[in-house]
């Protein structure tokens, strides 16, 4: 089992007699680290062409089938053509890739 970084609730204070609470320091720690905040997750595709809107920051990973294209938005409106169908795409919160496929690829969904 991994360890993931979670940001302590509300109810932990920051500080407690002038020294950080050592949850908030984990987190901080995991920050600078680059320690994920959640696993990998398998993303079940629909039919083709497949939107995925990122539900945070990570890597989507396109792997096998028969993928023609993949085309990336920021705003759900413009969309531009990668160049890659397979392969690590990085997205950010509310990113969208659309992939089309004639055989549907493997998704795996890497939050940072």
């Amino acid at each position: 089992m991994s360890q993931l970084n979670r940001m302590p609730d509300y109810n932990q204070p920051l500080m407690t007699k002038g020294v950080m609470a050592s949850g908030w320091a984990r987190f901080f720690q995991g920050l600078w680290s680059g320690t994920p905040t959640a696993n990998l997750s398998v993303v079940t595709l629909g039919s083709s062409p497949f939107t995925y809107a990122a539900p945070a920051g990570g890597t989507l990973i396109v792997n096998g089938g028969t993928v023609s294209q993949v085309k990336y938005s920021r705003d759900a409106a413009n969309f531009y053509v990668t160049g890659q169908t397979q392969g690590m795409f990085p997205i950010s919160q509310g990113d969208q890739l659309v992939i089309s496929y004639s055989v549907p690829p493997t998704l795996v969904f890497a939050p940072r």
